[in-house]
């Protein structure tokens, strides 16, 4: 096993050939190490996690972000460490090898090398192709607006996964299409096939602005959704749990 004393001038270059290995082998490896060696990779490179929850539909999102967040202020030092002690206890020959796997590609996984995480790409579509949900989803307020008001499509009418206008909006953190559609009485409560309201999905993906807008529009945060979990339970939020316990 590699020594895991590493000198200061070498712990960079090691990485960063620890790196290079991890993305030739990464088809090799399971989700867990996968995320390992992903959050470390993210501290590394950009220091504690400071993006936002990846939306509550985004489940590969919010493994890799929950797995970078949890590192905390871990010092880069000590990530870059970790991530080389890890690969080392994985393939202690790993070094012998890195030459011969210079250039191969990943295949599959969590995308570890990547420098930035990214929510999934939306399939590109032109603009007549898209529904209201579509524009919903996208932030723009202007076309939600005129298809309401043109009568065509009601507020609460769900899609084809079950979702409404308002479950979107407050899942992509969205707070004027929110306050938009409960100017145009949406319900506030409207639950989805989970029985999850917007103020679940609003809790769960960590909103804090949309939160405190439904509670001071009177959402009822004692709705348990099929698992029996109240909004409040979805989220370790603090400030999101102050709102619960602060407003409505």
């Amino acid at each position: 096993m590699m020594e895991e004393n590493f000198a200061d001038s070498d712990l960079s270059s090691t990485f960063e050939r620890a790196a290079s290995y991890v993305r030739a082998i990464g088809g090799q490896l399971d989700s867990t190490k996968l995320l390992y060696f992903y959050a470390r990779f993210k501290q590394c490179k950009e220091g504690p996690c400071n993006t936002p929850k990846p939306g509550f539909f985004d489940f590969q999102g919010k493994q890799k972000w929950d797995a970078w967040k949890k590192l905390g202020d871990k010092s880069k030092t000590d990530a870059m460490k970790e991530y080389i002690t890890e690969l080392s206890n994985y393939d202690p020959n790993w070094e012998n090898m890195s030459s011969q796997t210079s250039g191969r590609s990943m295949a599959g996984g969590l995308g570890i090398g990547v420098s930035t995480m990214c929510p999934p790409e939306e399939n590109a579509m032109k603009d007549e192709d898209k529904t209201i949900f579509d524009w919903c989803i996208d932030g723009n307020l202007a076309e939600v607006e005129r298809v309401l008001t043109s009568g065509k499509q009601a507020v609460d009418q769900k899609d084809t996964e079950g979702l409404a206008l308002i479950h979107w909006a407050c899942d992509r953190g969205h707070k004027e299409m929110v306050e938009l559609l409960l100017n145009k009485n949406a319900d506030v409560d409207l639950k989805d096939t989970e029985g999850q309201t917007p103020l679940h999905y609003a809790a769960s993906c960590e909103h804090p602005e949309v939160v405190k807008l439904l509670l001071t529009r009177g959402a009822n945060k004692l709705i348990k959704d099929t698992e029996n979990l109240l909004p409040e339970e979805t989220t370790t939020n603090e400030d999101i749990l102050k709102l619960f316990k602060t407003t409505g």
